[in-house]
């Protein structure tokens, strides 16, 4: 008879990694429809996330998956963020006669919280664990992206998408309209995927071997380039600068890494631009990327779309005057239309508290300590800080890994930071019996 064997912490680990790449890729996708009084559906990541963050504290124990709660960054850093979010909702239905519903946007806050514990509980995780799922997320993402491309532009073979194109189009009662004449991938808006992909390329670069590295990177190059999602392009470059200048200034620069980065980014642009020539950019994409580089050199009112957006972030302003504490409830309900920017939004809802707040969640992912993947949460942090001018990458499903990242941080530096306080202790605790046992008499 064989003894029962029970999963390990490695086996539990590997089902939380599919798990977070899951809420990070399809979570558009799982809705569930309730008559809200809004659009009528409400995000099973709202549940799923918090159950994952409490099998994981079960399966791994307070001191393993929470131990990040008392580090002083997540204190001063982490929870001011975490707890307006929770808290302003509340506010603004109790104070403002903001609807019920509004109530839900609260859950950022619980979503929020249950990927740091998953993070924390991911900390000692090495690369090989996430080899295979992010590889596959990112192969199945520039699939589907590929497939809406040639959908679109009625390319070869363009009828196999159409089962997949109706399955968009279904959804777009729960998850509202779906932006087409852009690929948006397994989301239901373009800017969404865009920033997917510039985390993926970050996560690839850092986590996968080098055998497949190549290939990820390129994929992902290429789905944020079908996404055309410009705020993301612009954003995927400052992080990339970001990582360069800190590697830099870390002294983690060498020979062999500085010749492996060119190498890689030499390739890849190499069998981007291939791809790019073989299959053809369409009109609609050279006309953004075109607008993209008038913007860079001759300011925002060159591209319609941003100069409209600046008309929204005047109103905001204006919003500010009419309430200098914030809204409280969100911001978009008064002002009719989306603001587009996670730090003109925060400012509309919380004013300069609740921006003040983002500002200082980005700072502490970037003054987390050592860790195993530090370079990736530094560089995802950039590229959040940038995208969320002009997009609003907190509302977005991939937000999911920087939560993670920042965890895994955050529970690696406790984890040091306790170790490093029982080794100073030792020898006060050992140093009696030692000197008893050499001398045959206590001290």
């Amino acid at each position: 008879m064989t003894e029962r064997t029970l999963p390990t912490t490695a086996t539990r680990s590997t089902l939380l990694i599919p798990f977070v790449l899951a809420c990070a890729v399809i979570a558009d996708r799982a809705q569930l429809g309730l008559s809200t009084g809004g659009r009528g559906a409400l995000p099973l990541l709202v549940f799923a996330a918090p159950l994952g963050a409490i099998l994981a504290v079960a399966a791994y124990g307070p001191e393993r998956s929470l131990r990040f709660l008392a580090h002083p960054i997540f204190v001063v850093g982490v929870l001011p963020y975490v707890a307006l979010s929770a808290i302003l909702p509340v506010l603004g239905v109790i104070f403002f006669g903001f609807p019920e519903r509004t109530l839900l946007s609260a859950s950022d806050a619980t979503t929020a919280i249950a990927f740091l514990a998953i993070g924390a509980a991911l900390s000692t995780r090495d690369e090989r664990s996430w080899t295979p799922w992010l590889f596959g997320a990112i192969v199945v993402q520039f699939a589907y992206s590929v497939g809406q491309a040639v959908y679109q532009a009625r390319g070869p073979g363009w009828e196999l998408f159409a089962p997949f194109h109706s399955w968009d189009l279904s959804l777009q009662g729960l998850s509202g309209i779906l932006v087409q004449g852009r690929a948006s991938g397994l989301y239901f808006n373009p800017n969404e995927l865009g920033l997917w992909a510039g985390m993926a390329a970050v996560l690839a670069w850092v986590m996968l071997p080098p055998r497949l590295r190549f290939v990820a990177i390129t994929m992902t190059v290429l789905t944020l380039l079908l996404s055309q999602s410009r705020g993301a392009i612009v954003a995927m470059a400052c992080a990339l600068g970001a990582g360069v200048v800190l590697s830099v200034a870390r002294g983690r620069v060498s020979i062999t890494s500085g010749t492996r980065g060119i190498l890689t980014i030499g390739i890849v642009g190499l069998l981007v631009g291939a791809a790019a020539l073989l299959i053809g950019l369409p009109d609609a994409a050279v006309e953004r990327f075109g607008s993209l580089i008038a913007v860079l050199t001759q300011g925002p009112m060159a591209d319609a779309n941003l100069a409209g957006r600046l008309d929204y972030w005047s109103a905001v302003t204006a919003l500010n005057s009419l309430y200098p504490l914030g809204t409280w409830g969100p911001p978009e309900l008064l002002l009719g239309t989306a603001v587009d920017s996670s730090w003109f939004a925060a400012f509309a809802q919380g004013s300069v508290p609740y921006a003040a707040a983002l500002g200082l969640l980005l700072i502490s992912a970037l003054s987390v300590g050592r860790f195993r993947y530090a370079q990736a949460l530094r560089m995802i942090a950039v590229l959040v800080a940038v995208a969320g001018l002009t997009q609003t990458p907190f509302g977005y499903p991939s937000i999911a890994l920087f939560w993670v990242l920042l965890g895994a941080g955050l529970q690696s530096s406790a984890t040091a930071r306790a170790t490093a306080r029982r080794s100073m202790r030792r020898p006060t605790e050992i140093g009696p019996a030692a000197t008893t046992a050499a001398t045959g008499r206590p001290t």
